[in-house]
């Protein structure tokens, strides 16, 4: 037995239940602007670790959660479930190494997140909001709405995380049994290659970054506007120049998100008032 493991028994169906509740009502104890959700992954798979693991082996796995990673809560039940199943399996002994497991969650995000967003946050909520408002009346005011509203949403909610997650669970157990060896290292880069995509899509939709900047060959000629000229070459130049230049300083420079964030507010604030961007 591996020095930081503690037992090799699976996880017992109370187990499973507590670590399903525990991500559903305390995901958000420990959110942050520097990992966002990454704390709550690891606050969250913390009974896991303290059944397998000595005090040694819990902090190394805590640090596999601690990963960036922002993604709607009750769609990434499937997430969570993979996940679940992928550290059990690792802990009984199954070949999984922890990057296959932190390529897996930081991959996932932006998929998860586009679908429970339009799903939950921009379907679901709206509608069962709008039915409350309609049992509310326009009238003498009915506290039926409202009522229905506060219990029956989590509990459609709950309805679709535990399926969610009971076949994200399946799907992580499954997976390692055809993760090995080279079929391991082909998905994982995969996974890497598809999260990339996904990034490089969301970069060149949300990234706007533009100059004003504009000069005259003489008083009396129309001015040439640098944007036009930019737009004419390379279409959002200056958003791929913007998003490379912050993955050079992250991933290169070792400059921490925090820092980033602020050091990229003082610059476009500096450049924006002297009229540059």
């Amino acid at each position: 037995m591996e020095k930081d493991i503690t037992t090799r028994e699976p996880l017992t169906k109370a187990e499973l239940n507590k670590l399903f509740w525990r991500y559903q009502l305390q995901y958000l104890y420990c959110c942050n602007l520097e990992n966002w959700h990454g704390n709550c992954y690891a606050y969250d798979m913390a009974p896991l670790y303290r059944k397998y693991y000595d005090k040694e082996g819990q902090r190394a796995g805590m640090l596999r959660m601690f990963d960036f990673i922002n993604t709607e809560q009750t769609t990434a039940s499937v997430l969570w479930g993979v996940l679940v199943g992928m550290e059990e399996q690792k802990a009984l002994g199954a070949d999984v190494d922890d990057e296959m497991i932190r390529t897996v969650k930081s991959s996932l995000m932006g998929p998860l997140a586009g679908i429970g967003d339009s799903l939950i946050q921009a379907t679901a909520l709206p509608l069962l909001t709008t039915i409350a408002i309609s049992l509310a009346g326009t009238g003498p005011y009915s506290p039926l709405g409202p009522a229905l509203f506060m219990v029956v949403t989590p509990i459609l909610l709950w309805i679709y995380a535990r399926f969610l997650f009971d076949k994200g669970y399946e799907l992580g157990k499954e997976a390692v049994s055809m993760l090995m060896g080279q079929a391991m290292e082909k998905i994982k880069v995969a996974v890497q290659l598809f999260g990339i995509i996904v990034i490089g899509a969301l970069s060149a939709s949300y990234v706007k970054l533009t100059t004003p900047l504009q000069f005259a060959a003489s008083a009396d000629a129309d001015p040439v506007v640098i944007q036009e000229i930019i737009d004419g070459v390379f279409p959002n130049l200056l958003g791929l120049l913007l998003v490379i230049g912050c993955w050079w300083l992250l991933a290169k420079k070792g400059m921490s998100v925090t820092k980033a964030i602020f050091g990229l507010m003082a610059v476009v604030v500096a450049l924006g008032l002297i009229g540059i961007l």
